[in-house]
């Protein structure tokens, strides 16, 4: 059977890119592409999504399997969506009223392609999303509960994870360091930890092209570090951490294409800052990207779903950001020895 609908991606996440290579990989390399994806003549209800409790606005994908050439029939809507809108419950405890359990009914968005392949959902197709816009908490037990018209019930349950804060560097960042350095950070809750960590920075740049008047936002991102929660833990410091060489900072640099293909004579650009991003992973999403990454004695490729009665994963994560400043000296380091991006300083 083809997991199909794996359709959202993480931002900003090599671990969630990797379930969708898995699902494109599955689908093309398949003999035969008419499929009955799950179960022989039956619709099967198809859920992917995660709770964030860093998010303003948390959403899920719910779709259902169909019968059919999956590569030619997967972009059409009908197949793949309901012609009506479910009945989707979200039950736990929210900050607005934290000492109650209380049903949380998510509505419906729609999404017509083409579609910013870097949101938190991407699928290249038109799509309805339900969403919910009331604040998770940490630590809390949520169930999902799925009413089909025709009487059937999907559930899952999922318990949402802690954030991160950031502990080191605190203000500013230097790339002076040819040295291993750390970043570190502590979950909410010091003896909870996540299933998966990835840190991610991302430089913040703008820039002024010769003869415009307005200036164009640029980021570079430099991928710093994952591991497990036990494998990044530092039980002296009760902090996580990864290693990095800051000296690297100019290589990433070199290796980006707007800098490197698009400096024309007199470019201006302007440091606004170094953002470190830090996602924390449920072990729902882990687990079954372990899975379908194993290798073994068995043909075909194993299954992993969470959800009762359907298919799909229900998961959480939590993000955090913190934008720094960059220390004078590595800016001094970029002008000086990098003259052809055209670096300014930004004088007050």
């Amino acid at each position: 059977m083809l997991i199909f609908q794996i359709y959202f991606i993480m931002k900003n996440s090599k671990l969630f890119y990797a379930l969708i290579i898995i699902a494109l990989m599955l689908i093309f390399n398949s003999c035969n592409t008419d499929v009955d994806i799950y179960n022989e003549g039956e619709e099967t209800t198809i859920v992917y999504g995660y709770l964030d409790v860093d998010a303003d606005t948390n959403y899920l994908k719910i779709t259902k399997s169909f019968v059919g050439n999956v590569i030619e029939n997967g972009p059409n809507y009908s197949m793949s969506n309901y012609d009506y809108k479910l009945n989707v419950r979200l039950i736990g405890k929210y900050a607005d009223m934290p000492n109650v359990i209380s049903t949380e009914i998510l509505d419906t968005c729609y999404v017509h392609k083409p579609y910013d392949p870097n949101a938190i959902f991407y699928s290249g197709v038109d799509q309805v999303l339900y969403y919910t816009t009331r604040k998770l908490l940490e630590n809390e037990t949520y169930t999902l509960i799925i009413e089909r018209n025709d009487g059937e019930v999907i559930k899952s349950r999922v318990e949402t994870i802690n954030g991160s804060t950031l502990m080191v560097p605190y203000l500013n960042i230097s790339f002076k360091s040819a040295a291993t350095n750390q970043i570190k950070w502590k979950s909410n809750n010091l003896m909870k930890r996540a299933a998966y960590y990835e840190v991610v920075g991302y430089f913040h740049y703008s820039q002024l092209n010769p003869g415009e008047t307005d200036t164009v936002d640029y980021t570079v991102k430099w991928f710093l570090g994952s591991g497990t929660g036990d494998q990044l833990w530092n039980s002296s410091e009760y902090r996580l951490f990864v290693n990095y060489t800051p000296k690297n900072f100019y290589s990433q640099l070199e290796a980006d294409d707007n800098l490197t293909n698009n400096s024309p004579n007199w470019v201006q650009r302007f440091v606004k800052g170094f953002e470190i991003v830090i996602t924390a992973t449920g072990d729902e999403l882990y687990d079954y990207m372990l899975i379908q990454n194993s290798t073994g004695a068995i043909q075909d490729t194993p299954e992993y779903t969470n959800i009762e009665n359907g298919m799909g994963i229900f998961s959480s994560r939590s993000q955090y950001s913190k934008m720094l400043n960059i220390h004078e000296q590595s800016i001094d380091d970029l002008i000086k020895n990098y003259p052809q991006w055209g670096f300014r300083k930004i004088y007050n």
